[in-house]
């Protein structure tokens, strides 16, 4: 009987490792971009999250500037302290608000004492239980944006004027000055640059100067 030779089919070696590198080379691209995709996603969220925090800054900062109010306030060694001045010291801005919530009814005032400084790149809010305080330390701490470089403020008086302090030097006293009529905000973000806005103080009786005026 004849034997016949049966020749079994298969890949030789030279087509495995081919296939092998073909697959290498496809996987590669596909991890590059799914790791592509995954970085813009994580790069997406985190601008998002950003602006989230930027918004709720600003948001702050117009809510409280808007319901500022005339009260003058006495600090802990009995000196009186402007309705809303500038600090050399702590606190770049500080001024009294009204509108402060009480929904449990407590027995306390609806004006509140707030200021705003940075501690080491942060935004932050503080507020005072009581307006004329025996405590320099403030009732709460808020942080609102972190990566602040510089915190600055311009002034806009009733004449129209600008200035980078409130009250304006020489005009101290004990007796009550009148509100600036708007305060500008500029902040210096590490992720955004320089942001400037332009709050009015509602209190103050002034128009705004027009549009692009400095």
């Amino acid at each position: 009987m004849k034997r016949r030779s049966v020749r079994i089919a298969g890949f030789t070696l030279l087509e495995l490792l081919i296939a092998l590198a073909i697959f290498a080379i496809l996987s590669t691209l596909a991890y590059g971009s799914l790791r592509s995709a995954l970085f813009n996603r994580e790069q997406s969220l985190q601008r998002t999250e950003q602006l989230t925090k930027l918004q709720m800054a600003f948001m702050f900062i117009s809510r409280d500037l808007e319901q500022v109010v005339n009260r003058p306030i006495r600090n802990t060694y009995g000196d009186t302290q402007q309705a809303l001045f500038t600090p050399q010291q702590t606190y770049r801005l500080e001024f009294t608000r009204s509108g402060w919530n009480n929904p449990a009814r407590t027995r306390r005032s609806t004006l509140q004492r707030v200021a705003y400084g940075i501690e080491d790149g942060v935004l932050m809010r503080y507020s005072w239980w009581m307006l004329d305080r025996t405590d320099e330390k403030p009732t709460l701490s808020q942080p609102l944006l972190d990566g602040v470089g510089e915190f600055e403020l311009r002034f806009l008086d009733d004449k129209k004027e600008w200035s980078k302090a409130w009250p304006v030097l020489n005009s101290g006293g004990d007796v009550p000055r009148p509100l600036p009529v708007a305060i500008e905000v500029t902040l210096e973000l590490r992720e955004w640059g320089r942001i400037r806005r332009l709050f009015r103080l509602s209190a103050a009786e002034a128009q705004l100067p027009t549009a692009g005026a400095q």
